[in-house]
């Protein structure tokens, strides 16, 4: 009798046990997620640490990020110093920028696979990413790199088939990724904003950089004809305490083509009165000034607000402002065939034509109007940009196949970004 009760004793404490095991199985599964997905967990530390991040490649392989050191600690290298603003930076302390986050998932080779997931886990297999292939061109980003030495941007693309794919893009002042731990502090409170890409975050009034789109417009609606005769080409336009006129005299009498060619400011206000403010911003839409491109790296463009001053807003100088890569991608449609085209960083990139903007079927005559410099068809103007008359320098280029967009600030000389633009683009074409 004693033996049985001690078995039914032993049999409960076995059931408690088997109890137990279950509760604990039940509630690890439960609490453990929630454990793992905390920041100050060492294993989450340790395994971003194991990842072998892929490659960032140009469009001929040479290597512009890429993930060095031992298994148990990887580093995060940069070849290519002045390759920061295009590539962005990946560091484990102050995150990703750049194509870094954009093609985090990838970049890290994240997998939606549970199963396979389950076994690199089970095996202790370090976690291996992909590579990422852009159309930069290593040389050419480096050449246009040493090219500014004030604040501002540059853009080199190249136009295939309704895309626009971009060799080289400059952001000035920059950053070097592989400091960016040991500088980040000064980095953000550095007032120039290094951490800032310019080429597709900065915002800048555009001045009578807009009149080639203006004018593009208003010869396809037939509001103008380029050979037809205009009035007081150079009168005095003033703005503010500025009084601006014509970049070189014209010719008197003076045609549309005229005021395109001398960049003349006060026939450009008589043509948007007639246009309107509402004209205006639908010309504007049309070339992709009002909206942010879709795009790799982050894009920003203010909440579009309608025009209120038709004159003001027809010479560039009232509420728009725009980034050199809308300006840029505006130019590539005259440059083109009129749409604008597809701007294209990742070189797998496949290209849909769209109808968000609708063609402009003026752009041949606009071409043939612009300056011309040796064999570059250009457009360079100098913009008042904020209450202390401080102006930026803007400059388009195109040649063969290839466009490029210039921006310096500050800048009291044209020629400065002239000859940033004609020395990228005499290159390149000598390359080809």
């Amino acid at each position: 009798m004693k033996r049985q009760t001690d078995l039914q004793q032993l049999n409960k404490l076995i059931l408690w046990g088997f109890t137990a095991v279950v509760l604990s199985l039940l509630f690890w599964s439960v609490m453990r997620p929630g454990i793992l997905a905390r920041e100050d967990n060492p294993r989450l530390v340790e395994a971003e640490l194991r990842i072998q991040r892929g490659q960032i490649l140009d469009q001929n392989g040479v290597i512009l990020a890429e993930t060095t050191g031992p298994p148990e600690r990887q580093q995060r290298r940069y070849p290519i110093p002045d390759i920061g603003p295009a590539v962005g930076y990946y560091s484990f302390r102050h995150g990703t920028a750049g194509i870094e986050e954009s093609y985090d998932a990838h970049l890290r080779g994240d997998s939606d696979d549970f199963w396979a997931e389950w076994v690199r886990q089970t095996l202790h297999r370090p976690q291996v990413g992909q590579n990422v292939q852009l159309t930069l061109d290593a040389s050419l980003q480096q050449i246009a790199a040493g090219q500014l030495d004030n604040p501002g941007a540059l853009i080199l693309f190249e136009l295939n088939d309704g895309a626009a794919d971009i060799l080289a893009l400059v952001s000035h002042p920059g950053y070097d990724p592989n400091l960016l731990d040991e500088q980040f502090d000064a980095l953000i409170a550095d007032k120039n904003a290094p951490l800032l890409n310019r080429a597709t975050q900065g915002q800048y009034q555009p001045g009578l950089i807009v009149q080639p789109f203006i004018l593009a417009a208003a010869v396809e609606q037939n509001l103008i004809q380029l050979d037809s005769a205009v009035e007081n080409a150079n009168r005095p336009v003033p703005i503010n305490s500025v009084t601006i006129r014509c970049a070189s005299p014209p010719p008197e009498p003076a045609t549309w083509a005229d005021v395109l060619a001398n960049r003349c400011p006060g026939p450009l206000q008589n043509l948007a009165d007639h246009l309107g403010a509402a004209g205006l911003d639908q010309i504007f839409a049309d070339f992709g000034l009002t909206t942010p491109p879709q795009f790799a790296l982050d894009t920003e463009a203010p909440e579009s607000e309608p025009l209120t001053d038709p004159l003001l807003a027809g010479i560039g100088q009232e509420n728009l402002t725009v980034t050199p890569l809308q300006i840029g991608l505006a130019w590539a449609a005259l440059a083109g065939n009129g749409r604008i085209p597809t701007p294209r960083l990742i070189a797998s990139q496949t290209i849909t034509p769209t109808d968000n903007h609708p063609i402009n079927r003026a752009v041949r005559p606009i071409r043939d109007a612009l300056p011309r410099h040796e064999n570059i068809t250009e457009f360079s103007v100098q913009v008042l940009s904020g209450p202390e008359e401080s102006a930026n320098s803007w400059y388009l280029g195109m040649a063969g196949n290839y466009a490029i967009v210039v921006i310096v600030e500050g800048s009291d000389d044209l020629t400065t970004a002239e000859n940033i633009g004609r020395g990228v683009l005499a290159h390149v074409m000598r390359e080809t």
